[in-house]
C-alpha cells in the first residue's frame, strides 16, 4: 500500500491555511480472484427514507441503483456497517443533523434496514472490479463520502437485489428520542 500526501492551499496577501489530505491507495485484487470482505459481518445496514421504503416493499426487494452511473457500469445497492444514519444516504446537500432533518421532512422519515452481512459482501475498493466503475468515479465518490462525515471503510455493496425475506429488522429514526424504533414490516406492507 502507498500514501499520497496531497497539500490544497490558497494563495493570499496574508498566510494562509493550508489543507492536507491523506490518501491511502488500496490495491485493487486480481479479476480472476474475486474476494469479498475480509471478515465476515454479522449484519450490514440500508438507509433509506420512508418514501424509498414503499417502493423497497413494493418491490419486494433492495434494487440496485441504476443512478448517475455510466452505460458499462454495473448498478449496486448500497449497505453500511455504521450502526447511525450513513451521511450519503442524505437527500439534500447539507451536511449533519439539519440535512437528515431535512430530508426526513421531504421523505416520509430516515429508514434503517438491517440485513445478513452476506447480503453486501463486497467492500469499496472493490467497486472498479465488480462494477466496472472507472478509479477517477470512485475517487470522487471517496472525496464526497469524506466531505459529509462518512466513513468509506464502512461501505459495502452488492451487485444482486436484496429480498425483503432477509430483512431481519426495519427501522424509522425517532428525533425526538434520538433512536431507532423498529416497525412491523408485515403491517407497513398492508397500508401500501
Amino acid at each position: 500500500m502507498g500514501s499520497v500526501l496531497l497539500q490544497i492551499s490558497k494563495p493570499a496577501p496574508s498566510p494562509a491555511p493550508t489543507v492536507k489530505i491523506h490518501v491511502t491507495l488500496i490495491p485493487i485484487p486480481n479479476p480472476d480472484q474475486i474476494p469479498t470482505s475480509s471478515d465476515p459481518l454479522e449484519h450490514a445496514y440500508h438507509y433509506t427514507t420512508g418514501l424509498k421504503l414503499k417502493q423497497i416493499i413494493n418491490s419486494g426487494h433492495i434494487r440496485p441503483t441504476t443512478a448517475r452511473i455510466e452505460p458499462h457500469e454495473k448498478p449496486v445497492a448500497w449497505f453500511s456497517t455504521f450502526g447511525q444514519w450513513e451521511p450519503t444516504a442524505t437527500k439534500v446537500p447539507i451536511p449533519g443533523m439539519q440535512g437528515q432533518i431535512m430530508t426526513a421532512q421531504a421523505q416520509g422519515g430516515l429508514v434503517r434496514i438491517t440485513v445478513p452481512g452476506t447480503s453486501a459482501p463486497y467492500v469499496f475498493p472493490q467497486l472498479p472490479l465488480i462494477a466496472g466503475t472507472k478509479p477517477t468515479v470512485c475517487i470522487g465518490l471517496l472525496l464526497a463520502g469524506l466531505e459529509l462525515g462518512s466513513d468509506p471503510d464502512t461501505w459495502r455493496f452488492t451487485p444482486t437485489p436484496v429480498p425483503t425475506a432477509l430483512f431481519r429488522e426495519v427501522e424509522f429514526f425517532d428525533f425526538a428520542n434520538n433512536r431507532w424504533l423498529a416497525i412491523d414490516l408485515a403491517e407497513l406492507s398492508c397500508r401500501n
